[in-house]
């Protein structure tokens, strides 16, 4: 898949479309510079994970969901930044209102990181088989000799 495809899919994920957008006036909360950021910042992060068997990039990652999720993850935090960063309470004879709610995607980002750890560990389990499967066959040792194996 190319970068184009899990950016369209991030974006339908995160349902970030113009007229889906009535509190933002219309407008798309991340533009697609920032969705290729989430997604580079999401393979960086999963090809962290143990065992370092593999290198993977966003156009032959092998589980799509969990680049999409650690992407989604990445991004809702970013714009929880900018929230926080732009927060005001303003409370007036019992009238309270609050602008730009920096925990507004709190429980979506515990949610999405409950889900990302069960796919993590089916990520973690599928390069330990890499690792497994590359480790085929043996190294030979001086010390097999002394049992009177033959030389090869």
């Amino acid at each position: 898949m190319t970068i184009e495809t899990y950016r369209n899919g991030l974006r339908d994920y995160l349902k970030d479309y113009e007229e889906l957008n009535r509190l933002l006036k219309f407008e798309e909360e991340n533009a697609d510079d920032k969705l290729d950021l989430y997604l580079n910042m999401a393979v960086g992060f999963l090809n962290s994970v143990p065992p370092p068997i593999a290198m993977f990039t966003v156009a032959d990652f092998p589980l799509p969901g969990l680049l999409i999720h650690r992407a989604v993850i990445d991004c809702l935090i970013s714009n929880s930044i900018l929230q926080a960063r732009n927060e005001l309470s303003y409370n007036n004879g019992g009238i309270s209102v609050k602008f730009a709610d920096g925990n507004r995607y709190a429980n979506q980002i515990q949610m999405l990181t409950n889900i990302m750890n069960q796919e993590l560990e089916m990520f973690r389990q599928y390069k330990i088989n890499i690792n497994m499967e590359g480790s085929w066959g043996g190294v030979n040792s001086p010390y097999q000799y002394i049992a009177g194996y033959p030389y090869i």
